[in-house]
């Protein structure tokens, strides 16, 4: 694989990490903390992998490949809910007690980097077999999704975290449920509509996509802005 793929295969994670880093405004995070969190989201990228292969699997046993059931069953359970809890299980169960992790918007930043960790990787191994085309496709569509998607996870476990801090359980359950489900769902929407061979899916398909990352980067910014101690 060439340097030029290489780059044009992790540029655009490098991209997005950079601004996701320039609006945690308040306290940035330890650099040793965000290498360990990319470092996590490719090895959870591996792990995804091999979760996604035995899933299938068994999905092939179970029901009628190419079938509407076997679509929704591949695209929300086997990948999109794999993918999102792999991605989420370095903030959760690894960094959540960090004594860095003390902003709201933490949250967001590790999210990204574990889910951009993924990303690159993923990337990588996409563009060396397929090329630069993959590559520009992947650039404009694949990697901004899962900063997205870690977007909507990192704003539902800040609350969850600063829930937590404050000793409200029940608001603690409803927002780390929150940050595994509506990841999942956004995620599993987009590859079952990818996966619709018709040309009504193809334009639902670039609707969503407009209106999902608008609405993220709103989310997002509105994150960065409004960013408190999780004690608050």
């Amino acid at each position: 694989m060439s340097p030029f793929l290489v780059l044009a295969a992790l540029l655009p994670a490098a991209l997005l990490l950079l601004r996701v880093y320039r609006l945690d405004r308040i306290e940035k995070e330890p650099a040793s903390v965000l290498w360990a969190l990319l470092g996590c989201g490719a090895a959870a990228a591996l792990l995804a992998y091999l979760l996604e292969t035995l899933l299938t699997a068994l999905l092939d046993r179970w029901l009628v490949r190419g079938s509407m059931a076997y679509l929704a069953a591949e695209n929300f359970l086997v990948v999109a809910c794999t993918e999102e809890l792999c991605k989420r299980l370095p903030v959760r169960h690894i960094f959540w007690r960090h004594r860095a992790f003390d902003y709201r918007f933490d949250a967001v930043v590790y999210c990204v980097f574990s889910a951009l960790g993924f990303a690159a990787l993923e990337n990588v191994l996409y563009v060396a077999v397929s090329g630069f085309r993959t590559a520009v496709m992947r650039a404009l569509l694949s990697v901004p999704g899962h900063f997205f998607f870690a977007v909507y996870m990192g704003v539902y476990l800040g609350e969850a975290k600063s829930a937590e801090t404050r000793g409200l359980r029940r608001q603690q359950r409803y927002y780390l449920l929150c940050s595994a489900v509506v990841p999942i769902l956004l995620h599993g929407f987009w590859d079952f509509d990818l996966s619709l061979d018709a040309p009504w899916a193809t334009i639902v398909f670039y609707a969503f996509v407009l209106i999902f990352f608008l609405r993220a980067n709103g989310l997002l910014l509105r994150a960065s802005a409004n960013d408190t101690h999780v004690a608050s």
